[in-house]
């Protein structure tokens, strides 16, 4: 609209609005003043405008642009004036928790997110920060369910013109997270962020620093939604489109607003600056500086990341195809969540074939980046302490008593028992492979030392022992 159109159309809304009369005036006075200033009126209607709420308003279409006039003004919308203080505690959390309203999501799922944090989302202006973040984490995986995934991914991202590109690459980081391959799969996501954020804006992106790209990209996003917020009109009093305003008004603007935010402090913030739980940043995963972003939950950060960028682009980019509701699964859907479920499967049957050939040849574990193999190691001793161990005692007689837990450090289990005021204690080790000092340790207070597996070097590992030191399978509970 040009500036002599726009000085009649803002004539025309000052004429009624000054004095508070827009909630009365008729359609044919602002037809007739507008008409006098000059423009010429081809319809002037009663439409109503914008998300939550709808507020009604006066379109008048002339030959030079279309207006808005609303009915009310902001202070007399009561639902409006009602959500500023909630909207602002809602955002204040979300920057809290260091992440950004779920985009392809109901406010069910969200909700239910962070029921499970156990967290409030009044409650947290005066919290440890960093504690927050970490009792915030179980919700990611809560939220980004493989359920959500599976879909978001080869239905919502494949219709993406700044994604789709990249989804060989997606799908194989979601197959590799749920074989195990955890840190793998987020290091192969986090570098096409940029990419995508560079694709959203455009060609004349490449010599743009980053925080102009983020800023680019979430600006046109907000414009796209502001077109869809006032009918696509050329002209609105521009009090009704102010960021503040809008954030409460319009659920998308909010979204998109603390995405920018997250995106700035924390993705992209300086290491210098960068203070949160989950090391998700860029900077700490690009120059290798630490491993804090070697973080499992970081999976799903990285997945709700690009659903965010698919959000952006839907109202970003002209002719986006990427619907901003969730896809109803079909049948690429259902072919990818059982090429998921067949790794999860195989995944678990790999470990505990792999457990068994461990202790049977008495071979080391290799630890990688995504798991120390403690956890199945754990499970093994407490499932060989329960049904061999304490069975054998207890069908003997024995009282058992003084259970433990696994302890990592020197990976052992005991349990203590009684028989006719004679008391013994007996520990069970993951492997004959155990350093001198834990068996000099549990010699202080054992009867027996046990290991899993055959007879392996013990001479090496277990000199200097009064206690009697065994394989598990040689081993007979006393009488």
């Amino acid at each position: 609209m040009n500036e002599k159109t726009n000085k009649h159309i803002r004539a025309t809304w000052d004429r009624f609005n000054k004095p508070n009369e827009m909630s009365t005036v008729t359609l044919g006075e602002i037809e007739g003043f507008a008409e006098k200033l000059g423009l010429l009126v081809e319809s002037v209607t009663e439409v109503d405008f914008g998300y939550n709420p709808r507020i009604k308003a006066i379109q008048i279409k002339t030959n030079e642009g279309t207006a808005l006039y609303p009915r009310q003004r902001l202070d007399e919308i009561d639902l409006y004036n009602h959500n500023v203080r909630p909207n602002q505690d809602y955002e204040h959390f979300w920057n809290s928790v260091d992440w950004f309203m779920p985009m392809f999501m109901s406010n069910g799922d969200i909700n239910h997110g962070i029921e499970v944090s156990g967290l409030k989302v009044r409650d947290q202006k005066h919290s440890n920060k960093r504690l927050i973040q970490e009792r915030f984490e179980p919700a990611l995986s809560s939220i980004y369910t493989l359920g959500k995934i599976v879909p978001i991914t080869v239905q919502t991202l494949a219709e993406s013109s700044t994604i789709s590109k990249h989804l060989p690459i997606i799908r194989e980081s979601i197959l590799a997270f749920y074989s195990g391959m955890k840190i793998a799969a987020i290091a192969t996501l986090i570098p096409i962020i940029e990419d995508i954020l560079g694709s959203i804006i455009g060609e004349t992106s490449s010599d743009l620093d980053i925080v102009t790209k983020v800023n680019k990209s979430i600006d046109l996003a907000n414009e796209g939604v502001t077109k869809l917020h006032i009918n696509n009109v050329d002209w609105i009093p521009p009090e009704y489109i102010k960021n503040s305003v809008l954030k409460v008004m319009n659920e998308r603007t909010f979204a998109l607003e603390t995405i920018r935010y997250w995106l700035l402090n924390s993705f992209y913030a300086k290491t210098d600056d960068y203070d949160n739980h989950s090391g998700f940043n860029r900077h700490f995963f690009a120059h290798a500086k630490s491993d804090i972003w070697q973080n499992e939950h970081n999976f799903f950060r990285a997945m709700g990341l690009i659903q965010a960028l698919a959000f952006i682009e839907s109202f970003a980019v002209d002719g986006s195809k990427v619907s901003i509701f969730p896809p109803e699964p079909d049948e690429r859907a259902e072919s990818f969540r059982q090429e998921v479920f067949t790794c999860l499967n195989t995944q678990l049957l790999k470990k505990h074939v792999l457990n068994e050939l461990q202790i049977d040849n008495n071979l080391p574990f290799n630890p990688t980046a995504s798991d120390d193999g403690w956890l199945l190691r754990a499970f093994k001793l407490s499932e060989k302490m329960n049904t061999q161990i304490i069975r054998g005692l207890r069908d003997k007689g024995w009282q058992c008593h003084s259970f433990t837990d696994p302890i990592k450090e020197g990976e052992h289990i005991s349990v203590s028992a009684t028989k006719d005021n004679h008391d013994i204690k007996v520990a069970l080790l993951y492997t004959c492979a155990t350093s001198n000092s834990i068996y000099k340790e549990l010699d202080k207070t054992c009867d027996y030392i046990l290991y899993q597996g055959s007879y392996y070097k013990q001479d090496s590992y277990a000199y200097g022992i009064e206690a009697k030191v065994l394989p598990l399978s040689a081993w007979i509970a006393p009488d």
